[in-house]
């Protein structure tokens, strides 16, 4: 595990590379993209039991915070979408500089892996396979559910009422701030902006991790019907990586992760 910073736009990221122990170029090598605010940091175990098994398989994979989060530079409040696509970008060709990897393998959890299919729209990185783990299929209503999840939290935890901002019920609502995680105009504009279920993955081979808790995906699942190399893999009785439970615990979404190693294998042998 090599931990280091590298470039991205100006931009200092910090990267945590596993790189493979075989002495042969691998056939591909993993990104993995985090989820947004608290989320990320719930998962950041999960991430890190992902990204040695995947090692272990011969992957050579980086875990990276994006601009404006974690130990990355930049101010949180400049955060845009069109910076955390560049920043997953800039991984790819860190990850594939550092081990020669000729192929990208991105994976993404929630607001993670919408980010992953947007950056293999831009068609700016060679990726072989995109990993979608119960990915955010529209903006709007994923800045509601933002939205929502902050004012319970203040409501429940802190005692206050919900913000000036929320009194009104309007669509979508729009959070400035999320669990001390703030949103910018310009951030909020990107996310609103975003419905996949319009663009299918061009990529060779996708995959849709999807589990119980993670919302209907009817729409997208009649949208992406004719995706050529699309498989969805459905996890019943997985663990839930993002509850109190699992934070505060060695818990990890282990049938989940091993969906994900599995296809992985199975796609990039």
């Amino acid at each position: 595990m090599d931990i280091r910073y590298f470039e991205a736009g100006g931009r200092s990221l910090l990267g945590t590379c596993h790189l493979a122990p075989r002495l042969r170029t691998s056939s591909a090598a993993v990104v993995l993209c985090n989820p947004f605010g608290e989320e990320a940091m719930r998962v950041h175990r999960s991430y890190r039991v992902l990204a040695g098994k995947l090692q272990e398989a011969g992957y050579p994979t980086i875990r990276f915070d994006y601009s404006g989060t974690g130990d990355s530079s930049g101010e949180s409040i400049e955060s845009t979408v069109e910076h955390w696509l560049d920043d997953i970008e800039a991984a790819a060709n860190e990850i594939q500089r550092r081990s020669g990897s000729p192929r990208i393998v991105l994976v993404g959890l929630r607001f993670g892996a919408t980010l992953a299919a947007l950056c293999a729209q831009r068609q700016h990185l060679p990726v072989a396979h995109l990993v979608l783990w119960d990915p955010i299929v529209e903006g709007n209503a994923y800045l509601n559910e933002l939205a929502t999840l902050h004012d319970t939290y203040m409501r429940d935890e802190l005692g206050h009422g919900r913000s000036q901002r929320h009194a009104q019920d309007a669509a979508p609502r729009i959070p400035t701030e999320v669990l001390g995680m703030p949103i910018s105009e310009a951030l909020a504009s990107g996310i609103a902006g975003i419905d996949i279920t319009a663009n299918p993955p061009r990529t060779t081979h996708s995959t849709v991790i999807s589990t119980p808790d993670s919302g209907k995906y009817d729409a997208l699942r009649a949208e992406w019907t004719d995706c050529p190399g699309l498989r969805w893999v459905d996890v019943v009785d997985g663990t839930s990586w993002n509850s109190d439970a699992a934070l505060n615990s060695a818990l990890v979404p282990n049938k989940e992760i091993a969906a994900i190693v599995s296809r992985i294998k199975e796609c990039s042998p």
